[in-house]
């Protein structure tokens, strides 16, 4: 949603009259069996408009239009109760055409015509275009494509554990608060002992659960490790013998839970992102910033007050003190194990961000604030962004308004959008970890067709950011 009221780019489309003649028009660009529409409400903090009912109507030129009917009646279809909840209506005519219009037919009465809208439906063949679209070229790796529940992604981790015994571990770093445990595994040729000199590097994925491709790609990235260092692969054997890695799939599965009941079309752009408390887990770190802040104002850094390693305060520790068990676990994790680098892995939009993600001026949403080490974020961000292909893509669409390309894909957290109590800052802070957040596709749940090519986009960008 927009940041402020009024803001052109809340999330939706909007009528420019309220009357049941306005309509939303898909062109799909060759023929296509349209089978569905899936619509919620506007995307916006500041107004709740949402459409009730709707109709269809399908043309191939944008002059005729022909009327989705059920039977012999023009089929008016159930839409919104509020602007969240994804609301599926299966097309019960059918329908071969390009062109595809959406007509409200009312909305919320204290609201306007605003919607959100994906159109469902498969491309057919057209005799009269011998030049088809390109297909996306299919990876190479054999790797268990699909998505992995809590019950399949233990399946998983076993399988690979029980095929490399001698280079991995799994172990859990605690619990959510609904039990599931928070599985990780260790790929090292020494796994379960730290060695000094050598690295400690971590990935986390899933802090919000419906944003579920970082899972899917570590746990791709744990069979293709597997794998390759047993057919002897040069740069895995290196990396395996030189780092120790550990991979967390799922820092919020109970979350994840929620979103994988619902499939990839009706979970929707909120639902499972936060734990089953209700928690933000990437606002629910101790907020360090402000400590510091204060006491650099006062000239107080470093002889009475530290640049590193700061202390949690003493409120952040109280039993009654609002931290979600998932949060605490990880925190414990980052104090057991002396990681020097990592990776926090989103989904939602197409860039890599670097701390600081708070903004110094408290009152401001956007506000650079870079840190001490800021070359090293904008080289570490610059790594993972230019290996990535669809980062790297100069035909890629935006996935929302903001054009990241120009800045070469990367950009300082704050300066996009403040994030109090992010995990990059308190593991830079804290302990002294160097962590960057990877927004790694439009798409927060991805279909599991599309998962293929994400692992093709993301793995030499994996492989590198490892090595740095």
């Amino acid at each position: 949603s927009g940041l402020y009221d009024g803001d052109f780019f809340d999330g939706g489309w909007c009528a420019g009259r309220e009357d049941a003649g306005q309509w939303l028009e898909v062109d799909a660009r060759r023929l296509t069996n349209f089978t569905g529409v899936i619509t919620q409400g506007l995307n916006s903090i500041w107004t709740y408009d949402w459409v009730t009912s709707y109709k269809v109507q399908f043309s191939n030129d944008t002059h005729t239009w022909q009327p989705c009917r059920n039977g012999t009646e023009e089929a008016v279809f159930p839409a919104n109760k509020d602007p969240e909840t994804p609301v599926l209506n299966a097309l019960p005519c059918r329908a071969v055409a390009r062109y595809i219009r959406i007509n409200p037919q009312s909305w919320f009465e204290n609201g306007t015509i605003c919607l959100r809208a994906e159109v469902l439906g498969c491309a057919v063949p057209d005799p009269n275009n011998i030049y088809q679209w390109p297909e996306q070229p299919m990876p190479t790796d054999k790797l268990d494509f699909r998505h992995h529940n809590y019950k399949e992604m233990r399946k998983l981790m076993k399988r690979v554990s029980e095929e490399c015994p001698n280079i991995t571990r799994i172990y859990s770093i605690g619990k959510s608060y609904l039990g599931l445990k928070m599985y990780v595994m260790e790929i090292s040729d020494n796994p379960g002992r730290h060695e000094v000199g050598e690295p400690e590097f971590r990935y986390v994925a899933g802090m919000h659960g419906n944003e579920v491709l970082g899972r899917e790609l570590l746990l791709n990235l744990m069979e293709y490790l597997c794998r390759e260092f047993r057919r002897g692969n040069p740069r895995v054997v290196r990396l395996v013998t030189d780092t120790r890695i550990h991979l967390l799939p799922s820092m919020n599965p109970d979350g994840y839970e929620t979103a994988y009941r619902l499939g990839s079309e009706l979970s929707g752009w909120a639902m499972g992102r936060w734990t089953y408390e209700g928690i933000d887990l990437n606002h629910n770190f101790a907020d360090l910033n402000t400590a510091l802040w204060d006491a650099e104002d006062n000239d107080l850094v470093p002889h009475q007050f530290p640049n590193h390693y700061i202390p949690i305060p003493e409120y952040y520790t109280f039993a009654n003190a609002t931290v979600a068990p998932e949060t605490r676990a990880v925190i414990d994790w980052m104090q057991r194990y002396p990681f020097v680098l990592s990776a926090n892995l989103h989904g939602g939009e197409l860039v890599v961000t670097y701390p600081f993600d708070m903004t110094r001026t408290y009152w401001k949403a956007q506000e650079l604030t870079p840190t001490a080490d800021d070359g090293v974020f904008r080289w570490l961000a610059t790594v993972y962004a230019t290996s990535n292909l669809a980062m790297a893509s100069e035909e890629r669409r935006l996935c929302h308004y903001d054009d990241f390309m120009r800045s070469g894909n990367i950009i300082n957290g704050a300066n996009w959008h403040t994030v109090p109590g992010s995990m990059n800052d308190f593991s830079y802070l804290h302990t002294n970890c160097f962590e960057i957040t990877v927004e790694l596709s439009c798409d927060k749940f991805p279909h599991v067709s599309e998962l293929p090519t994400e692992w093709e986009n993301n793995r030499e960008s994996l492989l590198l950011y490892m090595e740095q």
